[in-house]
């Protein structure tokens, strides 16, 4: 999944060489552009890595005050947009999450692709293990496609349920 965040590392990245790699040779020649280049690279990416850690930074100050029962609801609910999030702070408070493994496959089926896109994610962050058990699943597949790549998870997730 490509977003906003990617962009703005290439960005940061592109613009980091270009910088870098003009101020480098305009002081110290052709070694110094491409020493500029590496210079401004990094300081790209790490300047453009600042709104994702933003990001990140708000949305655990408003999970981390939550209860479990007020995660799990909150996980269950059209509101919520970082199911990985959830999912990562309920285990990192030591919460059994497989239970939540229907959720996330709801989600990888939805009728709405951004809505699959959040099920991924949260699949590849919470149950990274089980990633390799839909090898053909693509979030911009048809929903039938869908739902026939992720029924052995489907299954698995009924048989850990009894």
């Amino acid at each position: 999944m490509f977003t906003l965040f990617h962009v703005l590392v290439l960005a940061g990245l592109g613009l980091g060489v270009a910088i870098g790699a003009r101020v480098g040779s305009r002081h110290f020649g052709i070694a110094g552009g491409v020493g500029g280049a590496i210079v401004g690279a990094i300081v790209g990416i790490i300047v453009a890595r600042i709104p994702e850690l933003l990001a990140l930074r708000s949305v655990a100050r408003r999970l981390t005050p939550k209860t479990p029962a007020e995660l799990r609801q909150y996980l269950r609910s059209p509101e919520c947009l970082t199911p990985n999030c959830v999912l990562l702070e309920l285990r990192r408070r030591g919460e059994d999450i497989r239970c939540e493994l229907p959720v996330v496959i709801d989600l990888l089926v939805s009728a709405d692709v951004g809505r699959r896109g959040f099920g991924w994610a949260a699949l590849t962050s919470a149950f990274p293990e089980l990633v390799s058990q839909i090898p053909d699943y693509r979030i911009g597949d048809p929903i039938e496609e869908c739902r026939r790549n992720t029924e052995v998870l489907t299954r698995m997730a009924k048989s850990s349920n009894q």
